[in-house]
């Protein structure tokens, strides 16, 4: 392989890392369960952006590969750490109010 192709190869690497990063943070998401295109970001966003009713009737409206995709964003989502929770330390009154359970 030339020295060309080897770089054209790791930019496009390095790009979509950074995408999947910045889809991953705009989502709040643990991982991308999706090739992050302008049109699935797009969906993923509308469907984050429900209430739980409405996603909920929509997992169950859904069919075959979209419930499969909708139901890996859940996932995605559910597994997902502010990183700001992640931090030992003080427990603040932003902590208990957003996991009143945890607390």
């Amino acid at each position: 392989m030339s020295d060309y192709k080897a770089a054209m190869i790791t930019g496009l690497v390095n790009d979509w890392k950074l995408q999947t990063v910045e889809v991953k943070e705009k989502l709040r998401l643990k991982y991308v369960p999706f090739n992050p295109t302008p049109e699935l970001i797009a969906e993923a966003e509308a469907f984050l952006a429900l209430s739980d009713a409405d996603r909920s009737h929509k997992l169950e409206t859904a069919f075959n590969e979209e419930a499969e995709f909708l139901i890996s964003l859940e996932t995605a989502r559910a597994l997902y750490e502010d990183p700001l929770d992640k931090r030992k330390g003080v427990i603040t009154e932003a902590k208990v109010a957003r996991f009143p359970v945890r607390y």
